[in-house]
């Protein structure tokens, strides 16, 4: 089969490996499509300590079943999402329910081949039938959908709520369509790419800011001059979580998921005198992941110029161009 392999800091070669075998309790998968991540980009250029070369990635897709390994319970046919962290079960934090923290997780695309190729192997537990009808390139969302879910459902938005999003990309635009649903009254999205800002504005944004001004002074204006109630950042850069920090009222919530910058300063001084809750989110629950089910399921999501479709090969340079900002789009899907 083909695979895009990846071999070293921006080394990416679409080769012929073996089709992989399911073993015990696994599933041969097809892959439909498959979108690139944020963290995959960091992989790329080799500071991801997840992800070791050689190495297949890929994590967020859509599949078929194609072949069962012994006792897999599973429909050969079966059209599937997969829910990519394996926890052991075992560990403290498995047995608190928090499984997305194992410390013994193991991810498709990472500790594992992914599906940046033909097929991947699966343990079955971890794949989630969906519709046949549900366009391909939606489906492959349901992974980040889900890290949207948690992000938003830590920020705790009511109805009425001011909230800012920091960021267009794949998780900034899953999370504007995750609190649009507890109908805030202020919903400002901020990023550098207007393309991206134009389908924030499209998807129910009520402000579009512009990312390369003051951003936290432009979202307390729109707030009225206090603040929002609530900020989420999609990016991860020292310039997002400060801004995000610093845009929220006294007693606002701010939630950090995206994973760009390993450290960043934060006005903690404001943060104590303002008591400003401060929450990282991670992943996702399994609740979480079958809350994105559901909201695909219901059609929540649509295909758009938001998403570019491009073949298997074309994947090295795509990760390129995401680097350079060549893209427009919010997400870029590759198809086998």
């Amino acid at each position: 089969m083909r695979a895009l392999v990846w071999h070293g800091p921006r080394s990416m070669r679409l080769e012929r490996v073996p089709d992989p075998v399911p073993g015990p309790g696994e599933v041969l998968l097809r892959v439909e499509a498959v979108g690139i991540c944020g963290s995959e980009l960091s992989g790329y250029l080799g500071e991801n300590s997840l992800r070791r070369p050689p190495l297949v990635m890929g994590h967020e897709f859509v599949a078929s079943v194609a072949a069962l390994g012994p006792g897999a319970g599973a429909a050969v046919g079966a059209r599937v999402v997969v829910n990519p962290l394996l926890p052991c079960g075992a560990c403290p934090a498995c047995r608190r329910g928090q499984r997305h923290l194992c410390a013994e997780r193991r991810i498709v695309g990472a500790a594992r081949p992914g599906a940046f190729a033909d097929a991947v192997a699966v343990p079955a537990s971890a794949c989630h039938e969906v519709a046949g009808d549900l366009p391909a390139p939606v489906a492959a969302l349901a992974e980040p959908l889900a890290c949207a879910v948690r992000a938003v459902g830590h920020a705790r938005p009511e109805p009425g709520s001011r909230v800012l999003i920091l960021g267009a990309g794949a998780i900034g635009l899953l999370a504007v369509a995750v609190a649009l649903r507890a109908q805030p009254s202020l919903l400002a999205v901020a990023d550098v790419h207007a393309a991206r800002l134009g389908t924030a504005g499209l998807w129910g944004a009520s402000h579009l800011i512009d990312g390369a001004g003051p951003v936290a002074e432009d979202a307390r204006r729109l707030a009225g001059g206090e603040g929002v109630d609530i900020a989420v950042d999609a990016v991860g850069v020292a310039a997002t979580r400060r801004a995000a920090v610093r845009a929220v009222r006294p007693g606002g919530r701010v939630v950090f998921v995206g994973l760009h910058d390993a450290e960043s300063p934060l006005p903690c001084n404001e943060i104590v005198r303002g008591e400003v809750e401060v929450r990282g989110s991670f992943c996702y629950s399994e609740a979480d992941f079958e809350a994105a089910l559901a909201m695909l399921a219901r059609g929540t999501l649509r295909q758009g110029p938001w998403i570019e479709e491009r073949p298997l090969e074309e994947g090295p340079q795509a990760f390129d161009d995401l680097l350079r900002g060549a893209v427009g789009a919010s997400k870029v899907i590759l198809r086998p």
